[in-house]
């Protein structure tokens, strides 16, 4: 998975809000929170604050390609490591509106793999800067601690791109969302030495929605 990379620690603050937003992307992922030992109630008054049911109007048309991210999708992980080796998994990716629709949040999971009995759990928050004209997004790894920010631009209808410095000294990753479909998108994860003039597929991970 892309957060496997080592973050730059950004602040304890932004770490502790993005975990707490990490609850609201549906009912369902609080549900399977509450499996694993969470209280059902707590839970659940979390998620009823933080969703949305629509993106804010004050977003106007800026939402119109995030909204078509939102839902349930099957994950299947591709990842290109430098030896020349190749990692599949599998797993889930659920987008959804929240605090009051003005941020987008999405959740990854990656399912039990190889020697690792647990799933893997990440979060990214997007919102937009009306002053840069630009969609910014924070992404968190809780397994590090540690928060990743970036900035992107929706290209066209159909693909959102996203770039930071903060994964991997000296090298400007990009994080894009192609071919977004009524019912299909792929997410590439590229990394670049030389300022972006040239770009390695890192990551290659495509995506089916999930029936309702």
């Amino acid at each position: 998975m892309k957060r496997s990379l080592s973050m730059r620690v950004l602040s304890i603050q932004s770490v502790a809000l993005a975990l707490t937003l990490s609850m609201s992307p549906g009912i369902e992922l609080a549900r399977a929170a509450n499996g694993a030992g969470g209280t059902p109630g707590q839970s659940l008054d979390m998620v009823t604050v933080l969703r949305a049911a629509s993106p804010s109007p004050a977003l106007g048309d800026h939402a119109n390609v995030m909204a078509r991210l939102v839902g349930s999708w099957d994950v299947e992980y591709t990842d290109f490591r430098k030896d020349g080796t190749t990692l599949h998994r599998t797993g889930r990716l659920l987008f959804g509106w929240v605090v009051d629709g003005r941020v987008m949040q999405d959740v990854w999971i990656v399912d039990p793999w190889g020697s690792h009995a647990e799933r893997e759990v990440y979060t990214d928050l997007f919102y937009f800067d009306p002053k840069a004209a630009t969609w910014r997004a924070a992404s968190v790894d809780p397994y590090e601690a540690s928060v990743a920010t970036f900035t992107g631009r929706v290209i066209g209808d159909d693909r959102l791109s996203l770039e930071s410095q903060d994964l991997v000294p000296n090298e400007t990753r990009r994080w894009s969302y192609n071919d977004i479909r009524a019912d299909s998108l792929v997410f590439r994860d590229e990394a670049s030495i030389d300022g972006g003039k040239t770009w390695r597929l890192s990551g290659e991970y495509r995506m089916k929605r999930r029936a309702e």
